[in-house]
């Protein structure tokens, strides 16, 4: 049995050669099977049949036509182009659970008329032709629909294309730009189609039979972006393409791409022929509009912005009411431009620009397109409704488009206001040295992503966690060590005591006093000084058990705090017994071989091999800093040696131990695949090697671009010592070919 893709759901379907049709156990779609006779045809049916579903109806187009080039007689392959052309998409009714369905592509061609699919139907079998029909009805049903709806509306100038959100559903910086070409183009005096604001009233209904006509209808698309994966997203790309299709197709239309941020030569090969304008240069907007007059009858849709109200009245003394009160709105006399107001609306009570005007005299607005910066929407307002309900298609998209633009800023104001909000408690807790607060404002910081420098922030809080527990377990051990030994020292002194009572019970009190100043005294001072001497030949242990012995005696206590801190050296807790020697007033000089490392904030000395510190007391140590090194990990210090000075001071030497750091390799194909694989990483000591260049049918591999690279390049290295995560994308170019006829004694 062979594994096919549902080209519906595409959940698995197991079929076999003799099957033309079968019915998916996931969505439950009966449907029709192409004829799979190798894996390679199969592949190219998943392939296809997967960019169907993802709506990219051009890539599967140019799959299905692969198909049919290799056999000419497969009508699954007519069929499926046929779902492209129309952009059928299959989606579940709510009530039946069944996959329907629905238009994207509408085309004023009946589906019963298209070429592909009479090809369908006459190569297919009784049992796929019954299938093609039945979905051909419904198909064409919905186009009806479709087609009702769109030649009731009004005709367009300019169609923008752009995307409207990012994968994360944010807006893109495309949005802000295209509301404000479409404000300018609006303020030109043209009919502008820009989703965004024309099918706001449309939530709940199909878009496609309003695309379709503003496709239709749009002497000028303009397609803008800032990236060049939004240029090539799926719902962008199929306004444009389709928008292509009807001038290829005769149409007089004009397609102007406009970029910013971004180099034209990442626009979609499909512009290469087209003039490309570049947004951030100085006086776009005004080239832009001056180019599109060019090609828009301007002045059969222009309308003048000065005296918007005279074109539209059709009473002769309306007119110049209408002019004395735009004039006093202009002077901010808004008194007697509500009396003007007022006289035209007794003579036409639907006269949509006299309810304009009482709308700028309630807003205090002395211009139509100051609308826009009112702090508040007034889509609520009585006069604003009416206005857009008595005007016609043009001024009421710019009001709708001055409302649209205040929520907007809003929204984005709020937004702002609220992380900011967030922001400033965060920092009022980052402020503090408790752990709980600190975790507070990790809480804060991350509920507000990217927002100034959250992000840095968390990692400063855990860092200060991490110093603030570190602290807290050294001075725990601390006090535990201090508490031990004045345990031990209270017992000892308790047992001496002891004796001594004993003796001076026995011996009487002179001989009592004798024994115990020589008790006191003169026997510890002899074993301390024995003890020093010990310590100062490297004999830790023996030592150790003297100043136990004596703990009582005056220093005794400091020099087990010494011997604690070699113990902890020679275990490699290097802070702890630097902290225990320190603790016991010795000076420390620590000398840090760091292998060709660097400290940070330059705390290292002048030699980039040897970095030396000196520290007199407790407070003056944290603990031993953490070198960097370039293309290398710091691993740990390690002991190389340490030395007790007679004359009170302690040396100590670390070598610092690195590993190499790793770094990704990221490729990016743009559908190409490699024969030879490269590496996914690589470090600073991996001998140069040459990246393998990948294939792809139907071009020629012009070079990667990408890190260091301002260009294409066929022979990429990645030499010894380099350093960082590095991504490279594949160019391609289309080939051509030629095509030679053997007319066999005839002419073309």
């Amino acid at each position: 049995m062979a594994i096919f893709k549902c080209k519906i759901c595409g959940g698995s379907l197991e079929i076999d050669n003799t099957q033309s049709v079968a019915a998916c156990e996931y969505c439950g779609t009966k449907q029709t099977i192409p004829r799979i006779d190798n894996e390679r045809r199969a592949n190219l049916y998943d392939r296809a049949n997967h960019f169907r579903r993802n709506n990219d109806f051009d890539k599967a187009m140019s799959i299905y036509e692969n198909i049919l080039n290799e056999d000419s007689s497969d009508a699954e392959a007519y069929w499926s182009i046929v779902l492209c052309k129309y952009g059928i998409e299959y989606v579940e009714d709510p009530e039946t659970r069944k996959r329907v369905p629905t238009v994207n592509r509408a085309q004023f061609t009946s589906v019963f008329d298209d070429e592909d699919y009479k090809s369908a139907v006459s190569n297919a079998d009784g049992y796929q032709r019954e299938i093609y029909e039945s979905e051909a009805i419904a198909i064409n049903e919905i186009q009806k629909g479709i087609l009702d709806i769109s030649q009731k509306e009004q005709p367009f100038d300019i169609f923008i294309c752009y995307k409207e959100t990012d994968a994360s559903g944010r807006r893109t910086q495309d949005s802000v730009l295209a509301t404000e070409l479409y404000h300018e183009l609006i303020r030109e005096g043209f009919k502008v189609f820009f989703s965004r604001i024309v099918l706001e009233d449309k939530l709940g209904v199909a878009y496609e039979p309003y695309i379709f006509a503003a496709l239709n209808s749009a002497k000028v698309m303009v397609v803008l972006g800032t990236r060049p994966e939004y240029f090539n997203a799926v719902w962008v790309k199929n306004e444009w393409s389709r928008y292509l299709a009807l001038i290829k197709n005769g149409a007089k239309k004009t397609l102007i791409p406009a970029y910013k941020n971004m180099d034209p030569y990442d626009l979609p090969e499909e512009f290469s022929h087209l003039q490309a304008q570049d947004m951030s240069k100085l006086g776009f907007m005004q080239d832009l509009t001056r180019g599109i007059r060019k090609i828009v009858d301007a002045e059969t849709h222009k309308v003048l912005i000065k005296d918007p109200i005279i074109a539209a009245s059709t009473v002769a003394n309306v007119a110049p009411l209408l002019k004395r009160a735009f004039m006093f709105l202009e002077d901010g006399e808004f008194d007697r431009a509500d009396d003007f107001c007022e006289q035209v609306l007794n003579q036409q009570p639907e006269n949509a620009e006299a309810y304009l005007g009482k709308l700028m005299i309630e807003l205090h607005v002395k211009r139509k397109e100051d609308l826009a910066n009112c702090d508040v929407p007034f889509d609520n307002s009585k006069n604003y409704q009416k206005a857009v309900r008595f005007a016609d298609a043009l001024l009421t998209t710019e009001l709708k488009g001055y409302v649209a633009t205040i929520k907007d800023r809003n929204a984005r104001k709020a937004e702002e206001a609220r992380k900011d909000s967030i922001y400033l408690k965060a920092m009022e807790e980052y402020q503090s040295y408790k752990v709980f607060r600190l975790n507070e404002a990790i809480n804060l910081f991350s509920s507000i992503p990217g927002y100034k420098d959250s992000d840095s922030r968390i990692r400063s809080c855990q860092e200060k966690i991490q110093e603030i527990l570190i602290k807290e377990e050294d001075n725990r051990k601390a006090q535990q060590r201090a508490a031990e030994i004045r345990r031990i020292r209270l017992e000892k002194r308790k047992a001496k005591l002891k004796k001594v009572e004993i003796v001076l019970a026995i011996g009487g009190i002179c001989i009592g006093i004798v024994l115990l100043l020589t008790f006191l005294l003169f026997i510890p001072l002899s074993r301390y000084t024995k003890a020093n001497d010990l310590l100062n030949e490297g004999k830790y242990d023996e030592a150790k058990a003297i100043y136990d012995d004596i703990a009582s005696f005056a220093e005794s206590e400091k020099r087990l705090l010494l011997i604690a801190g070699i113990s902890d050296l020679d275990e490699a807790r290097f802070d702890e017994g630097i902290k225990n020697i320190l603790s016991a007033d010795v000076p420390v000089k620590i000398t840090c071989d760091i292998s060709g490392g660097v400290f940070a904030d330059d705390v290292a000395s002048s030699n980039s091999s040897i970095a030396e510190f000196a520290y007199n007391s407790y407070g003056d140590f944290n603990n031993v800093p953490v070198p960097q090194k370039t293309g290398y990990r710091f691993v740990k210090w390690e002991l190389d040696t340490y030395a007790y000075q007679i004359n009170g001071s302690f040396n100590i030497k670390l070598n610092a131990i690195w590993s190499n750091q790793d770094y990704s390799i990221t490729y990016i194909l743009n559908g190409g695949e490699l024969l030879d694989s490269n590496p996914q990483v690589y470090c600073i000591e991996d001998n140069t090697f040459t990246l393998h260049n990948p294939q792809k049918p139907g071009y020629t591999f012009v070079g990667w671009t990408g890190t260091d690279l301002d260009f294409p390049e066929i022979m990429v290295a990645v030499n010894i010592g380099s350093v960082g995560n590095r991504i490279y994308e594949a160019n391609w170019q289309a080939n051509t070919y030629t095509i030679e006829f053997n007319t066999d004694g005839g002419t073309l």
